[in-house]
């Protein structure tokens, strides 16, 4: 079987929640898990470098991603420096938390841009939430063909038909499930076809065995079930 990858974790300490490294691995032994993707906590002023660490800590179980916050002028040369020096496998943004359109050319281009030259998956929030509507995800999927777009939590709530409607018309646009009622992530799966949906849990803000278990009524399909829970991110980041 191919291995079980998890698209969406957070390490750091943030008001209310924090997660090491270790933290996470022993919920991935817990579970029965191979590999996370990691990436910071995006409240306050937050850095890269606990990724790092917990990636030189544990480089086969843990996938880094950077975090940036396109107000920050330097954002560009922080994703490139951390693909390029450390290693660093994608991007995750968050429109809602940092304030800002997804699809605002003059502070997200750039970051886009340097996930297409270093071909790396960017995953953003994408709650039912105005500046990371699924709308934001078909503008930027759309004027960023090459560059592999997942939308974290898949429109939940209001906006799940309208994102499983973009993932459709996009081919370079997944959806990603963490802390979606699987009703909805069914839908999706049926819909899209399990190639385009991501299974992520968003730890520690869940209950992660729960997270993944619920996967499994994904699909009854074997061979989409192990491409929901691993094969397709793999695939993404070419692993």
């Amino acid at each position: 079987m191919s291995q079980i990858i998890d698209a969406h974790n957070h390490l750091g300490t943030r008001h209310g929640a924090h997660q090491t490294g270790a933290d996470l691995v022993a919920k991935l032994d817990a579970t029965g898990i191979d590999k996370a993707v990691m990436f910071p906590f995006v409240e306050g002023n937050f850095t890269n470098e606990p990724i790092k660490e917990a990636f030189d800590q544990f480089p086969d179980r843990l996938i880094p991603y950077c975090a940036v916050n396109p107000w920050q002028a330097d954002a560009a040369d922080e994703v490139r420096r951390c693909v390029r020096d450390w290693g660093f496998k994608g991007l995750k943004l968050h429109p809602t938390i940092n304030g800002y359109h997804l699809s605002d050319p003059g502070l997200v281009d750039p970051l886009f841009a340097v996930a297409e030259e270093f071909d790396i998956p960017v995953i953003v929030h994408g709650a039912s939430d105005l500046l990371n509507s699924p709308p934001e995800f078909r503008i930027m999927a759309q004027r960023f063909p090459k560059v592999a777009l997942l939308m974290a939590h898949m429109g939940f709530f209001w906006s799940v038909d309208q994102a499983i409607a973009y993932a459709k018309e996009c081919p370079n646009l997944y959806l990603e499930t963490s802390r979606a009622p699987i009703f909805e992530i069914q839908t999706a799966v049926r819909e899209l076809g399990p190639h385009k949906v991501i299974w992520g849990t968003d730890s520690p803000f869940v209950d992660y065995e729960w997270e993944f278990k619920k996967m499994e009524r994904a699909t009854t399909d074997p061979e989409g079930y192990r491409a929901i829970v691993g094969g397709n991110i793999a695939r993404l980041l070419k692993l």
